[in-house]
């Protein structure tokens, strides 16, 4: 009986991840999932970190693509709105040209976009896994517990995802040109009136602009309950830090709440507002402040900062009522107002896709097209983040079957006024 021969080893196979080729090395890091996983190629072989090095912008502009997938143009506005030269430079001019270059996306962002300097992608990175990736998880806990849906139990899907990071991205934007960080960090221009705040937000689709109304509504709620818990150390009534201080000196407005009626405490919206128009970081930082003695100064710091402006207590809410969106339409009438009033058809096509509407939205304006948004949402359907979610865990958290019933009991419908009666085919 024959003894078949051994089967020959391949001298030249790698025998490790050292000796794999140097392109290879360098497609491995071009498509790690995650920062925390380039990171870690990077510090687990000498190699790898040496084609790192040598490759830094290319590997890094390719991560960002991938991580930013869908709102690209949304992270680098945010970065390129929120430098130092930008917001001491605010003027008129400035900001409405950036408005309009986030707007049309012009050829010499586009290159931008292409070929990105590396100071941009590092910081672009840092504020995502700093700001961003943070805030996406407790925004998602937030609404899921009000809709019933565990993020643990559910994870988010890759849309969900995308559709709560687009929003903040373009929170941030929006604070970046119509808020303030405050006096010797931002200019005292900006977009400060209601419907000039309505036309920057109007760059969107409607249900894309409940998106951010989502997201602001999740910051309110937020800075609400920090205000609560610093409420005693920031009253300088009671608080006998505040007692040998001639406060009209200082000039200090720390007022967290007021008492209508001497019944129950409401939020100061000055003060709330202040805190909110100074954007993401702010509210991150908070979040991560466990000490309450530096809670407390961060939460005053906060306060203080945007309060030397005229129109402070001004801010989205305002801009999202029916009399702005009425003085806009009139003034600027969009083809998504055509589309309403011709009542074009918007189904749900069955599956989830970020650029058009969900399900929830097509359910509540009876699969018709809409371009009215803040003011006519019941609160309810926001505090869900109802236009973040996919069908398939809108339907199994019961939240479908009163978006129906609440859509159907809905008798007034604001888009009649403008509706058509002519055939628009005629």
């Amino acid at each position: 009986m024959e003894v078949p021969e051994a089967i020959p080893q391949l001298s030249s196979a790698p025998t490790s991840l050292e000796e794999l080729p140097f392109e290879i090395h360098r497609l491995i890091l071009s498509q790690a999932p995650t920062f925390d996983a380039l990171r870690a190629l990077v510090h687990a072989s000498p190699q790898l970190h040496c084609v790192y090095v040598q490759n830094r912008l290319p590997i890094l502009r390719n991560f960002v693509r991938q991580t930013f997938d869908g709102f690209l143009v949304d992270a680098h506005a945010a970065y390129l709105s929120g430098t130092d030269e930008f917001q001491q430079s605010r003027s008129d001019s400035t900001l409405w040209a950036f408005v309009d270059t986030y707007r049309l996306a012009t050829v010499a962002w586009s290159d931008l976009l292409i070929h990105p300097p590396l100071e941009h992608l590092i910081q672009l990175i840092r504020f995502y896994r700093s700001v961003v990736e943070p805030l996406t998880e407790r925004y998602a806990t937030w609404a899921l517990t009000a809709l019933s849906s565990s993020p643990e139990i559910h994870p988010l899907s890759s849309i969900e995802r995308q559709r709560i990071q687009r929003a903040l991205y373009r929170l941030q934007v929006f604070c970046n040109l119509c808020g303030s960080r405050g006096k010797g960090h931002s200019a005292p221009v900006y977009i400060e009136d209601p419907v000039d705040r309505l036309r920057v937000l109007g760059l969107f689709p409607a249900w894309q602009i409940e998106e951010i109304l989502c997201i602001h509504a999740f910051a309110k709620d937020i800075c609400g309950g920090i205000f609560y818990q610093v409420a005693w150390d920031l009253d300088e009534l009671r608080n006998p830090r505040y007692r040998h201080i001639d406060m009209t000196s200082v000039n200090e407005n720390l007022l967290l709440f007021s008492s209508p009626g001497c019944r129950k405490l409401t939020l100061s919206y000055v003060s709330l507002d202040s805190v909110l128009r100074q954007g993401l970081i702010l509210l991150s930082t908070m979040l991560k402040t466990v000490d309450h003695e530096e809670l407390v100064e961060v939460v005053r710091q906060g306060i203080l900062a945007a309060q030397w402006s005229e129109s402070y207590y001004n801010w989205i809410d305002e801009a999202v009522e029916d009399g702005p969106q009425v003085t806009r339409r009139e003034n600027w009438y969009s083809d998504e107002d055509a589309a309403q009033d011709r009542r074009r058809k918007t189904p749900f096509g069955g599956i989830d896709t970020p650029d058009l509407p969900p399900l929830a939205w097509v359910t509540f304006w009876r699969g018709e097209a809409s371009n009215i948004f803040g003011w006519c949402i019941p609160g309810t359907f926001r505090r869900w983040g109802y236009v973040m979610w996919d069908a398939v865990r809108l339907e199994a958290s019961g939240a479908m079957e009163y978006m129906e019933l609440e859509s159907r009991l809905n008798y007034w419908d604001p888009r009649e006024d403008n509706y058509l009666t002519e055939d628009p085919n005629a």
